[in-house]
């Protein structure tokens, strides 16, 4: 018998992706939010197994200087898409069971685990009242928050689009305090990011009320809520842990050369 033809191709069968996505959402979410809403600022290496795609480099351009990957597969059998990693400086979320060979051909230190989680939607979490959608009157307050805590968490609420990626604030009387957003949202799952608090505000529940308000927003929308979070961070994993969230899997940040933190 002869032995699977396997090819590496640019771009991405939409039709295999609908299916995919319907079946796993969550795994998916970024190739079809990206392919719908910045199309031109992404682009896929595809392996292919007999024609048939078997797994995915989605490689993001926007909004950084330089790529982000997500290595996205179902299993084994996917060590072709190593040959398909933009050189550095670039970061690649990958599977745990890839971490090593990809750290060895990006000339990238070990990498560092981070933690998927997904809310199962058996309870709305209850959020303490603080914390509201931010709408076109906060937006003075919102860049006033970004301006006074710089840093990379916080990038993309200058320039976020409302209407795409809703964001979430809690509120310390004029002032906010603490945020996150949807960075994806689509009709089956909803990723949350960007959660940040005041230095000076934490320990206050606020944080817990902006991602428990967000959470109760994607579950009221029919979707299911996801997040990263880094497997070190102890005390964010409780928090999302106390709102009802679940360990879904465990990639891999590897950092070809930026510097970036996960």
């Amino acid at each position: 018998m002869d032995a699977p033809r396997e090819e590496l191709g640019e771009g991405i069968d939409r039709g295999w992706l609908r299916e995919v996505a319907r079946v796993d959402p969550v795994r998916h979410a970024f190739a079809v939010w990206d392919l719908e809403h910045s199309p031109g600022r992404v682009r896929f290496v595809s392996l292919r197994r007999d024609g048939a795609t078997v797994a995915y480099l989605l490689v993001w351009y926007g909004g950084l200087a330089f790529p982000l990957v997500h290595w996205v597969s179902d299993g084994p059998g996917d060590d072709g898409l190593l040959l398909g990693l933009p050189a550095p400086p670039v970061v690649a979320v990958v599977p745990e069971r890839q971490a090593r060979r990809v750290e060895e051909r990006l000339g990238a230190r070990p990498g560092a685990p981070i933690d998927l989680l997904v809310h199962p939607g058996t309870a709305v979490p209850a959020s303490g009242g603080t914390a509201r959608p931010v709408g076109p009157g906060d937006r003075a307050a919102l860049l006033e928050f970004v301006a006074q805590n710089p840093g990379a968490e916080l990038e993309a609420y200058a320039v976020a689009d409302p209407d795409l990626g809703p964001a979430w604030a809690a509120w310390d009387g004029p002032r906010v305090v603490a945020v996150t957003r949807a960075e994806v949202r689509l009709p089956a799952v909803w990723v949350l990011t960007g959660v940040f608090t005041r230095p000076s505000n934490r320990g206050r529940g606020y944080g817990r009320d902006v991602v428990a308000a967000a959470t109760g927003a994607a579950l009221a929308a029919g979707a299911q809520p996801a997040l990263y979070v880094g497997a070190g961070n102890a005390a964010a994993e409780r928090l999302y842990r106390s709102l009802g969230y679940v360990a879904r899997e465990r990639p891999v940040w590897v950092d070809g050369g930026t510097g970036r933190a996960p």
